[in-house]
């Protein structure tokens, strides 16, 4: 197996960036909107999440849009082609750790929901939720491993493209990493700050988070092709000048010109 799948044509690489754009819309917008829909039954916000599968009896529009979502992402993350193995591999399993989400929702608790019914496998809700959570950290935190970096060396002055690519990880690093420090310090959060949905608040910075990062991924990824195809356009450009108006020489006496270096887009 190569260890490296190779850059798209074209057409892929519109695929690649509609679904990184579809993922962050969802990602920082849909829990928002779950939320929203909440509010017409309930008239506050759940405590998490996950609770909107229970707000409403027989789910009702909180539990259709917090299915439509994981299921979405689950899809999307699945079908989503990593730049090498290793980032394949992770957003592989990120999919499939947000259908386990959806398809184990949380325990039941009849005081908090009174007309709530057991799902399947409750226990399996919090382990799938926290894998799906590291796994999109992990994301960040490769961003395209050895194939993009290896593509931003052949730019002009890498080392601002590296800095540039830093700064989007750090960012979403740092909403996901406070989301983390918040979960565990919550209960304490509570007693000082009550009323506050902090289980919520944690899940919407890693979302937003990860959201955030795939949209300022595509616009980084745009701009490094446009900067890749003038570069390789000017150098091409550059050997055409020089051989142009050369005198005719033997065929034998002609050495061979390597071939000019050519672009080849990150998806």
């Amino acid at each position: 197996m190569k260890k490296n799948r190779g850059f798209a044509d074209q057409s892929i690489g519109r695929t690649y960036r509609r679904l990184r754009m579809l993922a962050g819309g969802a990602l920082i917008g849909m829990p928002l909107l779950i939320a929203c829909s909440g509010f017409f039954f309930v008239h506050e916000l759940e405590p998490s999440l996950s609770d909107y599968y229970f707000a409403v009896r027989d789910g009702g529009l909180p539990r259709t849009l917090f299915l439509m979502f994981l299921a979405f992402l689950g899809g999307v993350l699945y079908s989503y082609r990593g730049l090498d193995d290793t980032d394949n591999l992770i957003h592989n399993v990120a999919g499939i750790f947000a259908f386990g989400v959806a398809l184990f929702p949380m325990a039941c608790d009849v005081a908090e929901h009174p007309d709530c019914v057991h799902g399947l496998f409750p226990v399996l809700h919090l382990p799938m939720a926290g894998l799906l959570y590291l796994s999109s950290v992990a994301s960040v935190f490769y961003s395209g491993g050895s194939s993009l970096e290896a593509a931003l060396n052949r730019l002009a002055d890498p080392e601002s493209w590296f800095g540039r690519l830093r700064r989007i990880k750090i960012l979403s690093l740092v909403m996901m990493t406070a989301g983390i420090i918040t979960f565990l310090i919550h209960r304490k959060l509570d007693e000082y700050i009550p009323g506050i949905s902090w289980i919520f608040w944690i899940e919407y910075l890693g979302f937003a988070g990860f959201g955030i990062y795939w949209v300022r991924l595509m616009w980084f990824i745009r701009d490094a092709n446009n900067a890749g195809r003038r570069k390789f356009a000017t150098r091409a450009e550059a050997e055409e000048i020089k051989t142009f108006g050369a005198p005719s020489a033997l065929p034998e006496a002609v050495e061979k010109a390597a071939p000019v270096e050519a672009w080849s887009d990150i998806p």
